[in-house]
Formats: C-alpha cells, structure tokens, sequence
C-alpha cells in the first residue's frame, strides 16, 4: 500500500504540524467532523490523499497510495474515530482514521488468514489539512527517542513531545526517570495530553499502565471526548490549559534537576508543584471539563 518506513520518521513532518496546535494556529472553518474533508499525506505517505465525508455513525471516502492507487472505504464511527475493514488488494487491513487538530493519523493493520490482526505490523501515516499554514520550531526542541531508549531527559521531553508522533512519545515517556513521570503526573491537564497521545501509539500498554494509573479515565473515553473538542471548537481551550501547566511543569523539572535558575524562580516553581501535590484534580476531572 506504502512505504513500510518506521513510524519514527513522521516525526520532523509532526514536529511542525503539532506547533499549530499548541500556538493556536486553526487549521481553517471549523466542520461538522474533525474527520471530515480533503487531505494529503506527508513523510512515508507524501504524494497520498485522503477524502472523507460523515453522515451520522458512517465515515466514507477515498485514500490514494503515493502510487495513485485509489480504494474507497466505509467505517464506523467509534472512540472519537472512525474504523472498518479495508481490501488492499487480495489482502485486509484494518483501517483506522483518528482526528488530529493539523488533520488525521491513518493506521492500517493488516489481517491475516485467520482473521487475526497483526499488530506488530501496524502502520501510522500522517495526512494534513489542505488549508494548514504552519509555524517554526521551538528552541530546544528534540527529535523523539527510538523504541528502547533507557534515559531521556524530562526537560527535553517537556518542550518536545506534543510535536512527536504517538510512538515517538510512548518511547520518550517510557525512557523518563520514574520521579519525573510523578511530577508530570501532578499536573492533569499535561498529564490528560501525554494519555491521549499514548492512546494512539500502537503496542503502549506498557506506557498507558504507568500513565493510566489513578487517573480515572480510559482510551476509548479520551479518545472520543478530544475527537468532539475539535469538532465544536473546544480544543484550542484545551490546548490553552495544557500550556498553562507545561510553562509551570517544565520550570519545576529545571529546578529539580539543577538548572541554572533563580532562587526566587525555584521557589515559586517548588510552591507550584506543592499546590499540585494536594489538588484533588486527574485526568479524568480535567476531561469533564470538557465533555
């Protein structure tokens, strides 16, 4: 169907996609779906289309191979996405498309005789919205860590997994030391952001264990609530709170970590995280916010 490059490289294409989002740069008029209109693919899947129209609980359309070969598909729409058995060729796949704010991951998983998916064989292609300007880099941005990194600096993490893909950020979380991921933990609306992109992430039970833990919310709930704030306009409003907490987390793990910082910064840093410590506030009361 398409290059079977590694997933890790969509990450310089996301890099610039996801800073869309976390500066509020809209993608264009909001639609009825955040599935729904015209899309090419990017990286492993550049020179590919992607349309796709929904009407009620059905998703259907049309994705080109960067070799022109066009096959329609119908899907049903489910945990804030939409997926179905697709035929490539005399071969299935599972197709599934999930809504992201720059346009929308396609995974395929293939089928095999028996009617077994095959997920270590799993695909993520990334397609983009037509209409999508797209801002720089930020300073201090990293490239995600490949699958089995041992240690990755939560710093870097911080400032750079909202612009990976969803393996690139279950390998870079998997690779935190454990006291970081509790500091993270502490701020729920980061901790919400980091959940669903691990939710995407193909083989992440490992991560979603650690990250699910007393957050009372699962996949399926957070998936679809996010795919419907991009569909009725809130999610730049998430975006904003998840911000708001990253400004703050990222200025604690300096001072944890030792960076060269102000007293008076590290002071109001080490106040923050206290004030988190005692907050009854997880995932789950964040994404209530928002349903």
């Amino acid at each position: 169907m398409m290059n079977r490059s590694p997933l890790s490289v969509l990450f310089r294409a996301l890099a610039s996609l996801a800073l869309a989002v976390f500066f509020g740069v809209a993608p264009g008029p909001a639609v009825a779906s955040p599935l729904e209109g015209a899309f090419y693919g990017i990286d492993a899947a550049e020179g590919g289309q992607l349309s796709v129209a929904v009407e009620g609980a059905l998703a259907s359309g049309t994705l080109t191979d960067p070799a022109g070969i066009s096959r329609t598909f119908e899907l049903t729409i489910q945990d804030g996405g939409a997926e179905g058995v697709m035929a490539l060729g005399v071969d299935q796949s599972l197709l599934r498309l999930d809504p992201q704010p720059f346009g929308a991951l396609v995974t395929l998983i293939p089928i095999d005789e028996a009617g077994a998916q095959q997920l270590g064989e799993a695909q993520i292609f990334t397609f983009v919205r037509r209409d999508l300007e797209l801002p720089p880099l930020p300073t201090g941005f990293v490239s995600p860590p490949t699958p089995g990194t041992r240690s990755f600096g939560a710093s870097s993490f911080l400032i750079s997994y909202a612009f990976w893909p969803p393996d690139g950020v279950r390998s870079g979380y998997l690779a935190l030391a454990p006291r970081h991921r509790t500091i993270i933990a502490l701020f729920p609306s980061v901790q919400l952001d980091v959940i669903w992109k691990l939710c995407l992430a193909p083989q992440a039970d490992r991560a979603l264990g650690i990250a699910l833990a007393g957050q009372g919310v699962n996949c399926d709930e957070v998936r679809r609530v996010i795919a419907g704030t991009q569909a009725v306009g809130t999610f730049d409003r998430f975006k904003e709170a998840v911000a708001g907490e990253a400004t703050v987390l990222q200025q604690a793990v300096r001072c944890a970590d030792n960076y060269v910082e102000t007293k008076e910064t590290c002071d109001a840093a080490a106040a923050a995280v206290s004030r988190q410590a005692v907050s009854l506030e997880t995932a789950a009361t964040v994404l209530k916010r928002f349903r």
